[in-house]
Parts: structure tokens; sequence; C-alpha cells
């Protein structure tokens, strides 16, 4: 790569033409791109792959979300620093965005401000897919400016298509996984509201008759009894018309902060108590399985409130740092329990292991605090980053 005037060529010289290195370095690349086993790990190899290959100082990869803004996918030999500042970065002032012609061309300019604390010349290649703009790849080299010649250019505008290609084919994928994943959950949702709720709604009505039966009669333990039983097909029919919602509409779909926001309001719907939620900075995503087991926590343990803590107020609170640090609370000013009788009947209390099984699965910890009459305190916590280096 040599250094000369600020022009940028577009792709000319067919592939049959290039040299030996650059057939060997694409084909490199694509045996990288087949051969990674996720989204994140094909992103790693390919920029440390190209960075080293070329001589580059740094690369990036950023790729345009849903909102209209570039966000960081990953990085190679950037600071942690560096990589925070440009996790999402407006897409104006480049030359790819979805509104543009599809023009396959490499732009350089000077490092900043993308690294506000770099003097490196940057180069900035367009990641396409037919006719449709994914983002950009950037190379940074050491300060001046680099003259690209027509095999060089050719070169890394077929990597960045190449790498297009394997995203859309990742993405299809997962798609594809996702329809099945959610058409088995729909058939499952079926089968339990065409037996097992009709089954439930059945025995609620004979229930219901069987109590307006007896109370003429008085019969105290009797009455108390089927009124005992009542709640509790009440509990059980809502319970599984809440799983039978959930079915339909996966945390992943929603979100973990408007899935939580959801149950937060149907509980507050539901039980009249006063509860709130916090949430004081934004959540980073995190993968679906992950988001299922918080959202599940948090929902198994405002349940047992709404069953047992008598409580009149609840404050659920969401947190992250920077270092992808997560602490989830659930607190209550409930009647609470003996921790001590609880752990020596753990086969009763089969929604608190499950909880626990679910903070272990995030690679996290569960802590329980209660006493009788002093509420109960449900802290969860786990660690989870992309790391945006190799």
């Amino acid at each position: 790569m040599r250094k000369a005037a600020k022009n940028t060529p577009e792709v000319s010289r067919p592939v049959n033409e290039w040299s030996r290195d650059s057939v060997i370095i694409l084909y490199e690349i694509t045996s990288l791109i087949n051969s990674a086993e996720n989204q994140q790990e094909l992103y790693n190899y390919f920029l440390k792959h190209l960075t080293n290959r070329l001589n580059a100082s740094a690369a990036t990869l950023r790729l345009i979300a849903d909102d209209g803004w570039m966000e960081l996918a990953a990085s190679y030999k950037i600071t942690d620093t560096q990589a925070q500042a440009i996790q999402q970065t407006a897409i104006e002032g480049t030359l790819f965005s979805r509104n543009t012609e599809p023009v396959d061309i490499i732009q350089q300019s000077p490092a900043q401000p993308l690294l506000a604390d770099s003097d490196d010349t940057m180069l900035t290649i367009p990641v396409r897919h037919m006719v449709h703009t994914l983002g950009a790849i950037n190379l940074f080299f050491p300060p001046g400016v680099i003259l690209l010649e027509n095999e060089l250019a050719g070169l890394l505008i077929s990597a960045g298509h190449h790498l297009a290609l394997a995203i859309e084919k990742q993405r299809g994928e997962h798609l594809a996984r996702q329809k099945i994943v959610q058409e088995e959950r729909n058939m499952i949702a079926n089968e339990l509201h065409d037996s097992l709720a009709q089954t439930l709604a059945s025995l609620r009505f004979q229930v219901r008759i069987l109590d307006q039966t007896l109370q003429p009669s008085g019969e105290y333990m009797a009455i108390n009894s089927i009124e005992q039983v009542e709640h509790g097909l009440d509990e059980a029919y809502t319970d599984l018309r809440e799983l039978i919602a959930h079915c339909r509409v996966p945390v992943e779909q929603q979100g973990l902060l408007p899935s939580i926001e959801r149950v937060v309001a149907k509980f507050r719907e539901e039980t009249g108590i006063h509860i709130l939620l916090q949430c004081e900075h934004p959540l980073p995503d995190i993968p679906a399985n992950m988001e299922m087991n918080v959202y599940r926590i948090v929902q198994e343990a405002l349940t047992n409130i709404r069953k047992h803590a008598n409580a009149k107020i609840v404050r659920v609170l969401l947190d992250c740092d920077n270092d992808g640090r997560y602490r989830v609370l659930v607190e209550n000013d409930g009647i609470g329990f003996d921790k001590k009788a609880i752990q020596s009947h753990a086969g009763e209390h089969l929604g608190l292991t499950i909880m626990q099984e679910r903070a272990r699965h995030l690679g996290g910890k569960l802590r329980i605090e209660s006493e009788p009459d002093e509420g109960t305190r449900i802290e969860l916590k786990f660690q989870y980053q992309r790391d945006p280096t190799v």
C-alpha cells in the first residue's frame, strides 16, 4: 500500500487478474467466514485477520441498527475507552446509509472524529449485500494519505461483500430458528388453552356451584375448605393464562425492560399493591436466553409476593454498570418468612429452587433475605459483556 494522492478509485480490475497474494487473502477471509460458529466470532476473526494481513493498526465493524444509528459490532486493537465512545454513532456524514445509491467506494479520511484521540488515517469499506447497506468496516493506518490501487480496493470491497453475505445468512438462519421455536410455543399454548385451561375453568365452575349449595347449611368447615379450593383454582387458572400469553409473545420480541414493565403493570392492576419499577440506566442487550431467565426470576418473585407476602409496597430495581455487571432487585415490606424453615422443606418450595437454578444459568448469584414480619429482599447479580477485541 503506497502513500500518494487522496483519490479513491472504484473497483475496476476483475478478480481473475488479481495477484496471487490478493487471491490468497480473499480465500482466507471466506474460509474464516464459513468456519465461524457464531456471529460474534465471525466479526472478531474477520477484523483480526484483515488487520494483520494488511498491516493496519486497528479495525472496527459498525452495523446499522433498526433505529438508524451505527452500532459497534466488533473491534480489534482499539482501547476499551475508544470502544466505549463509539458504541453508538450517528450515520450522518458517512457514505453508507440505507437511502444512498449502491456505490462500491472506499472512503478515506482522518480517524478523527470517530477515534477522538487518534492521528491515524481511516479507510471506510462498505458492508453491502445486494442493494442493502448493512454497515461499514473501518481500517486504521499510521498517519498519512494512502493510495489505494485498484486491486487492493477490489479486495477490500469484495471482503465487505463476503462479510455482508455471511451476516445476512446468519440473520436468516436466526430468524428461521425463531420462527420454528415460536410455532412450537404457539402449539403448546393452544394445547394448554384447549385442554388444561378448559379443565380448570370447568372445575372452577363446579366448585362455585358446590359452594353455593353448601352456603344454606352453614357448615363452616366445609364452606371454608371449599373456598380455599376455589381460591387455589383461581390462582392456578390465572397462572396458566399468563403462561399461555407469554408463550404467544416471547420475551426476545419484547425486550427485557418492556417485558418486565408489562408484568409489573399486570401485578399492579391485579393486586392493587403499590409497586415501583426503577431503571436508572439503559440496559444493554443480552442474549435472548439470558433475558428469559431474568424475566422469569422477576415474574416468580412477584408471584410469590402476590400469593404469600401480604405486602403494601413492592420495589423492582434494574441496573447495569459500564463493566456489564447487572443487578436485579425485588423487595417488599410484607410478612416475610423464616429462611431456615424454607431451607428445611426445599422440596415444597419449587419456585425458589428454580429461581436459584436460573441464576446459575446466568453465571450469577441469587441472594434471598427475609425475616418474619421484616419483608423479603431478592437480589440477582450477574455479569455479561461482549469483548470488543479478540
